[in-house]
């Protein structure tokens, strides 16, 4: 399993069920999303909504492709 980073009191990764996922959209993302489409956000900012920590901030584009359904995420393999 790839070492991602991890909220520091409960152990959760971006994967995990009660971490919440703040997406930040461009201007043509937000267009997009007006007219019923999907759209790659820019910025993802994992949050632990059990004690409310913001344990992860990545504009990786390997991990924004995953959350262009969002909350239908496409999860790697190894996850």
């Amino acid at each position: 399993m790839p070492d991602r980073p991890r909220c520091a009191a409960h152990g959760h990764d971006r994967y995990h069920h009660t971490v919440r996922a703040d997406l930040k959209n461009g201007g043509a993302g937000w267009l997009a999303l007006f007219n019923g489409m999907s759209s790659t956000p820019k910025r993802i900012a994992f949050t632990c909504s059990v004690c409310g920590e913001t344990f992860e901030v990545t504009r990786d584009p390997e991990v924004l492709s995953q959350y262009r359904r969002y909350p239908y995420v496409r999860k790697p393999d190894d996850a």
